[in-house]
């Protein structure tokens, strides 16, 4: 209660007009003073009250009877207070060296305690604030949403500044460990970043123009060429299958020539989808050699991305999903979804850390304007907000709403989030 109302008296959420002490004296803020750090006292304020101005200190409590114990934790916030402004009057006598402080009671209604003090579901599905959000001017609602997707972007521009120093400032393997992880699409995002941790890129560069070594060496680090990662319905056609023995045996001779290390294969039987097709694709793309920073950062459109990122499959991945399995038909391009999933979550952010290590603020320029040209993603965190009236029309909108959530709604940090700001001063109004 006491960070409800500091909130409510450092954002001036008060009424202007109307204002009386307790003892019905008129008051009029001229000055609500600045915050001093200790998270209840506004120093240097000035306050009309009654006929008197005054200047001095205002101490801010959740109940009038809080004031006993400010005093006895710290005596100097308490010096030269003018007025004692809190949540609920207990009717307790407010008073300083014998004489009594004029005390201001907001009050407030249930549901803003309820539902903004961080008493909220554990999930975060109540959205009080939602309401009054759906309802603001659309410049406005873009302008916040705007905000939360450079938090957003920032967020993940931490993650690739690190991968960027354990990589020895390497911009084109930072590159490609940032897709990597991008291709696990949120479900096996874990496990394909472990993935790109164990790929020793050294060794991948003095074979990228064979392609049969660059699979073999994705796929044995994977630890998808050990038998045992086989199903066992699949294990008997695949160790007849020339392709299979043929990576096996390529891999065995690099795995010696540069010590390899591999992944335990037994990680993947978590997943309920494969990853050798997606694996497939991340050789394709790296063989291929059109997929780097220079290229990314001149692409013009977001088809110029697509061609960059979707590289048909051919051989054995053209009809294959896993080693030994059943024959389907033709897996040589993504779907669209994919390849948005792999912009927002990959190129976009690096090209914007890129862009800011360069000195090239157009390129973060251009990363905003790829996620704003992409339509808006489909989950439940979005359909939530979409269902109470806040609207979405690109993935930049659809990316800061769920920033909003992990960082502010599942945190319960409603007190610092702009959204709880038009929420608090919509219930304020209508007081």
């Amino acid at each position: 209660m006491e960070k409800l109302i500091y909130y409510i008296w450092k954002n001036r959420l008060f009424p202007l007009t109307g204002l009386r002490t307790t003892s019905g004296e008129k008051i009029h803020v001229i000055d609500h003073g600045h915050e001093n750090g200790n998270g209840t006292v506004f120093n240097d304020a000035k306050i009309k009250i009654g006929e008197q101005i005054w200047a001095g200190n205002v101490v801010l409590h959740g109940k009038s009877s809080d004031w006993e114990r400010e005093i006895s934790c710290d005596r100097k916030c308490t010096e030269n207070t003018i007025l004692h402004v809190t949540m609920e009057n207990d009717c307790s006598m407010l008073r300083k060296h014998g004489e009594e402080i004029q005390q201001l009671c907001l009050g407030y209604p249930e549901s803003l305690k309820s539902e903004i003090c961080g008493v909220v579901t554990k999930r975060g599905d109540n959205l009080p604030c939602a309401i009054a959000v759906s309802q603001l001017e659309e410049v406005k609602l873009h302008c916040m949403l705007s905000r939360l997707l450079v938090e957003r972007i920032e967020e993940k521009a931490k993650k690739i500044q690190d991968i960027y120093e354990k990589c020895d400032k390497k911009w084109d393997e930072v590159l490609f460990k940032t897709m990597i992880r991008s291709f696990g699409f949120g479900i096996q995002s874990e496990l394909f970043e472990e993935m790109a941790n164990t790929i020793d890129f050294n060794a991948l560069g003095k074979h990228r123009d064979n392609d049969m070594q660059v699979e073999a060496i994705f796929f044995g680090q994977a630890g998808l060429l050990d038998e045992a990662s086989i199903p066992y319905y699949y294990r008997n056609f695949a160790l007849k299958s020339n392709y299979f023995n043929e990576l096996k045996r390529e891999f065995s001779f690099l795995e010696n020539k540069f010590k390899l290390k591999k992944m335990d294969c037994k990680v993947w039987e978590a997943g309920s989808s494969s990853p050798h097709l997606r694996i497939a694709r991340l050789a394709a793309i790296y063989h291929c050699r059109k997929f780097s920073l220079s290229a990314i950062s001149s692409c013009n459109t977001i088809e110029d991305l697509y061609a960059l990122i979707d590289i048909p499959l051919h051989g054995y991945w053209y009809n294959h999903l896993c080693f030994g399995g059943t024959e389907t038909c033709g897996n040589g391009r993504m779907k669209q979804k994919q390849v948005d999933v792999i912009i927002i979550n990959a190129i976009a952010p690096i090209l914007y850390v890129y862009g800011k290590h360069r000195r090239e603020y157009s390129l973060c320029g251009k990363a905003e304007e790829l996620l704003h040209s992409l339509k808006s993603e489909e989950n439940s965190i979005v359909r939530r907000w979409r269902e109470r009236g806040v609207r979405t029309a690109c993935a930049g909108d659809s990316q800061a709403l769920l920033h909003l959530n992990k960082s502010y709604c599942s945190n319960k940090k409603c007190l610092e989030c702009q959204f709880a700001y038009i929420y608090i001063r919509s219930v304020l109004k209508c007081l």
